[in-house]
C-alpha cells in the first residue's frame, strides 16, 4: 500500500496504461465528469486535473484505490481548498473496503450511502457522483457567488467558494464579457453559440453558461442595458 517513506502508491496514475500515458482510471474520470472538476465546473486538460480522494486518503487509506471514493478536481479546488477535509462524524473511523472484512479491525465497511447519509449527515461537502448539487447550491449570475440551499451546500460553499475572493473577480470578468455577447447578438442561439465557443478557450463551461441564461433573460425583459 505504501513505499518505504510511508507515501501511498498512485495507482490511479500509474495503473492500466496499455500504451497510453493516460491510465485508464484517469480517462475514465475525465469521461465520468465531461473533462471538468467535479467542485468548480471549471474545463481541466489532463496535466491539469488532480485525481481527488473524497474521503481523503490520508486520512482513510484502506479506501485509497475505492473506485467510488475517486473524483476528478482541478489542482486549486483539491489542493488549496477542500484539501484533507474529513466530515465530523467520520473523524478517527477506520474505513475499509469490502476485501478487507476479514483482515483488520474496522469501524466502516466502505458503502457511500451509508456514509454520507447515515453517518455524515449534512455536515459534510457534496459529493457530485452521489448528490445532485443543485439541490444544496444556487449559483447566484447577479452578485457572483453561490447560494446554500441546505447545510451540506453552506460546508460545501464555505469551503470550496467563499474563501477565493479572486474567483468571484473572475466570475465578475465573465459576467461582462458574456454580456456583451448577448447584447450584440439577436438571436439567443447565435449567444450560446458565442459562449460555447469561448468556453472551449477559457475553460469556465457552468459559469460561462449560467451567465448566458441570466443575460438572456435580462436581455428578453429589456433589463440588459441598466448599470
Amino acid at each position: 500500500l505504501t513505499d518505504t517513506e510511508g507515501y501511498i502508491y498512485p495507482r490511479w496514475n500509474t495503473t492500466c496504461k496499455e500504451g497510453n500515458p493516460v491510465s485508464r482510471i484517469r480517462k475514465r474520470l475525465a469521461e465520468m465528469s465531461q473533462d471538468c472538476c467535479v467542485y468548480c465546473g471549471q474545463r481541466i486538460s489532463n496535466m491539469e486535473m488532480d485525481v481527488d480522494h473524497f474521503l481523503p486518503k490520508s486520512a482513510f487509506p484502506y479506501i485509497a484505490y475505492c473506485w467510488e471514493n475517486l473524483l476528478p478536481s482541478c489542482k486549486p479546488c483539491n489542493q488549496s481548498l477542500k484539501q484533507e477535509y474529513v466530515p465530523d462524524a467520520l473523524k478517527d473511523r477506520v474505513i475499509v473496503e469490502e476485501i478487507l472484512r476479514e483482515e483488520m479491525v474496522w469501524d466502516n465497511i466502505y458503502d457511500k450511502s451509508f456514509l454520507l447519509k447515515e453517518i455524515a449527515g449534512h455536515s459534510r461537502l457534496i459529493d457530485p457522483t452521489f448528490d445532485n448539487p443543485e439541490d444544496h447550491l444556487a449559483f447566484n449570475p447577479e452578485f457572483y457567488f453561490y447560494e446554500s440551499r441546505t447545510e451540506i451546500g453552506n460546508v460545501t460553499a464555505k469551503r470550496l467558494f467563499n474563501r477565493r475572493k479572486a474567483t468571484a473577480e473572475n466570475w465578475e470578468q465573465i459576467s461582462r464579457f458574456v454580456k456583451k455577447i448577448v447584447m450584440i447578438c439577436e438571436e439567443p442561439e447565435e449567444a450560446r453559440e458565442i459562449v460555447s465557443a469561448y468556453v472551449d478557450l477559457s475553460g469556465y463551461e457552468y459559469v460561462s453558461h449560467q451567465f448566458c441564461d441570466y443575460w438572456l433573460t435580462e436581455k428578453a425583459a429589456n433589463r440588459i442595458h441598466r448599470s
